[in-house]
């Protein structure tokens, strides 16, 4: 087996094919430290080849893996240029391939040719820094993966640079997503975990999401779901139990979802349930400075942005008559009372006899103090400011719950 040692040089390798310059390797390519080694034409590490990166490894064309690419792990990870893989292309876009996977410290992404200027049909792993200086990885036709290991982390991602399509990340750290779509960097932001041996992917799409996920379907304290974005987030095993934050984004967040929002209404997180198939809402931290919004998340699945009714008026089940009083003035119980339809004002009771005849009658029930005594009131009752007899009554309620939709209930009282 040939074996290269490249020790405290800068040397660039061609082997000249009969129309394309390349760089290959069949045997063992080490590369210590403080050295830095180039491949000007695309660089194929062959089945039987063995890469060990320690210093820094500049490739201005395509990589392709079929053997093992690799760094010493005991590198000191506060030094820089230590087993970096610098993309620097110059023309594109780049294409980085192979069977098997392109283990990393650092990794540098500098393309500045059409974007995507990095296509990602094999699999990378960074254990390191991956600095995306510029030019966008594109995954999202692939099969290729990029893939943050446990303490991995990631600079200088932005609208110029980032993931298109899918990241992975391992272990329990607090983590950004670098991801993004259509030109614009909108990462996801997971905190610490108390669970290990976990891995999360991520994905963001710039597009509606209502074709797959139906806006239509949602609770009733979710008035407008995001219609331009949504994210993807994966788990191991779709359980989970740590924060999520979503950034929004003037240029890709609706305005709608955003702007002109009201003392009753918020920027909310909401999340698609597979299960019941509706679109759930999240409580959530707002942080106006940052454009952040963040939840507390207990299972995966498809998030995005939303206006929430941070007053939500009870579902109508919620509405609860309490169908017994007793009138004696001893201040305990001694109105006919009905639980939630404060937040229906728009609302009308009747009360009968059992001979039918309308004894209490009025509109806006419950509101200041205005509750049914046992006392005959309101319009076209008989023996009006009278107390009435002890016995069964009958009640009808109406109260409007949107501008279209009234319900009613009915059913009988007794004091």
């Amino acid at each position: 087996m040939t074996k290269i040692y490249i020790s405290a040089i800068i040397l660039a390798v061609c082997t000249v094919g009969k129309l394309n310059a390349q760089t290959v390797n069949k045997g063992e390519l080490v590369m210590m430290g403080d050295t830095q080694f180039s491949s000007v034409g695309d660089f194929n590490n062959f089945a039987t080849g063995d890469v060990i990166n320690d210093g820094v490894f500049v490739v201005y064309a395509n990589f392709n893996n079929d053997g093992i690419v690799t760094f010493t792990p005991s590198l000191d990870p506060n030094q820089k240029d230590l087993g970096l893989l610098h993309f620097k292309g110059t023309k594109g876009p780049q294409l980085i391939s192979g069977t098997l996977p392109i283990e990393l410290n650092d990794v540098q992404f500098e393309n500045k040719s059409a974007q995507p200027a990095f296509l990602l049909t094999g699999d990378i792993s960074v254990s390191g820094t991956s600095n995306f200086y510029y030019g966008i990885v594109d995954n999202s036709n692939y099969n290729g993966k990029i893939v943050f290991e446990a303490n991995a982390t990631h600079d200088k991602a932005s609208n110029q640079s980032f993931v298109l399509g899918n990241a992975e990340q391992k272990g329990k750290n607090e983590f950004k997503f670098p991801v993004g779509d259509e030109g614009y960097y909108r990462p996801i932001t997971i905190g610490q975990s108390s669970q290990d041996g976990k891995d999360y992917a991520s994905e963001y799409f710039k597009k509606n999401s209502n074709d797959k996920y139906p806006h239509n379907k949602k609770e009733d304290k979710i008035l407008l779901i995001n219609d331009a974005e949504y994210w993807k987030f994966d788990t191991t095993d779709n359980v989970i139990d740590f924060a999520l934050t979503l950034e929004w984004d003037e240029n890709t967040t609706p305005g709608d979802i955003i702007k002109n929002l009201k003392d009753d209404t918020s920027i909310g997180i909401i999340r698609w349930d597979e299960k019941d198939k509706e679109w759930k809402s999240y409580d959530v931290a707002t942080d106006t400075d940052n454009k952040t919004v963040t939840a507390k998340i207990t299972k995966d699945g498809v998030f995005t942005l939303a206006r929430i009714n941070k007053v939500l008026p009870p579902k109508e089940e919620d509405v609860i008559v309490y169908n017994g009083f007793s009138p004696n003035e001893d201040g305990i119980n001694d109105y006919f009372f009905i639980e939630g339809l404060s937040i229906y004002p728009d609302n009308t009771l009747e009360v009968y006899n059992r001979w039918g005849v309308k004894v209490f009658e009025t509109s806006g029930y419950g509101i200041d103090g205005n509750w049914f005594k046992g006392i005959s009131e309101g319009r076209a009752t008989v023996s009006k400011g009278e107390k009435l007899s002890t016995g069964t009554y009958f009640y009808v309620l109406r109260y409007k719950i949107s501008k279209d939709i009234t319900r009613e209930k009915v059913g009988y009282l007794y004091f």
